[in-house]
């Protein structure tokens, strides 16, 4: 069996979408990250200065995603409890990461 390679790598810069709260789905540009280790269903990533490119702090932050099933059942509940506070529940890295050149970038903007 040949193993698919994902686009996410480790050592890309990237933002992330907030996963809580009334934001949710949202890029968050205020904090940049660089990917240290990223597998099938975990990521471990590094917050960084924006102009440095230095780590913040020593301590990673680790990501997981679920299965695509268990994450649609998921979102389904909190859309059902329609609660002011939400949270979503990702099994693909694009739904996590936005690189960092991408993140401001609209696509019927630029032609």
């Amino acid at each position: 069996m040949v193993k698919k390679k994902s686009g996410w790598q480790a050592g890309m810069l990237v933002y992330m979408r907030n996963l809580y709260g009334t934001d949710a789905g949202r890029i968050n540009e205020e904090n940049l990250y660089r990917i240290r280790q990223i597998g099938t269903k975990q990521a471990t990533i590094d917050r960084i200065d924006k102009i440095t490119l230095e780590k913040r702090w020593h301590r990673g932050q680790n990501i997981y995603l679920l299965s695509r099933e268990e994450a649609e059942q998921r979102n389904r509940a909190q859309e059902e409890r329609n609660n002011a506070w939400r949270s979503l529940s990702p099994w693909d890295w694009s739904q996590v990461f936005v690189l960092q050149g991408e993140a401001g970038w609209d696509p019927d903007q630029n032609f």
